[in-house]
């Protein structure tokens, strides 16, 4: 019972989407294999394509949206990109996080980027109360995880190697 509106094909591998509502408008961003791609979606039986942000090669992006900025993780040696969206039709790369080179996944709740499956933390959660700047507030370490969500400050991880599920504590962030 659904019926596809619109499309648009991007011609390579795509891996994540995210999506938001800004200024009466909607949008859409897609990871690509070697960038991530800005779409309005606003009449989505004509999306239109308004910019891409470039990156390495990689299978696996992963995007989130805060606060008028997209954050895109990936594979590649990319580090996390931080875009403003201010202005939605001119997406502008102002950030890159290097503590990492690589992640497999993101994550964005209640004001805080958490970084999945990067180098020498298993979690690295940054402050987004300055969404174009963000500042690392806390780590943790115990083993690789695949995926989370965070509810109320409870990070909910699966470890991919081990098959255990983690219940983490994140309210005192430091």
């Amino acid at each position: 019972n659904m019926e596809l509106v619109g499309f648009l094909s991007f011609g390579q591998n795509t891996s994540d989407i995210t999506g938001f509502y800004q200024d009466g408008r909607e949008f859409a961003v897609v990871g690509l294999q070697d960038a991530a791609a800005f779409v309005d979606i606003t009449d989505p039986s004509t999306p239109v394509e308004l910019g891409r942000i470039s990156g390495g090669n990689s299978m696996w992006r992963d995007l989130k949206y805060w606060d008028r900025h997209v954050y895109i993780g990936t594979e590649a040696s990319d580090g996390v990109r931080v875009v403003s969206v201010d202005d939605p039709d001119n997406p502008t790369l102002v950030n890159t996080i290097t503590d990492v080179d690589n992640s497999h996944n993101i994550h964005v709740a209640d004001g805080y980027l958490y970084i999945v499956g990067a180098d020498e933390h298993d979690i690295w959660i940054y402050d987004l109360t300055f969404p174009g700047n963000p500042s690392l507030v806390g780590t943790w370490t115990e083993e690789y995880l695949h995926d989370i969500d965070v509810v109320d400050d409870i990070i909910y991880g699966m470890g991919i190697y081990s098959s255990t599920a983690y219940i983490i504590d994140a309210t005192d962030k430091t």
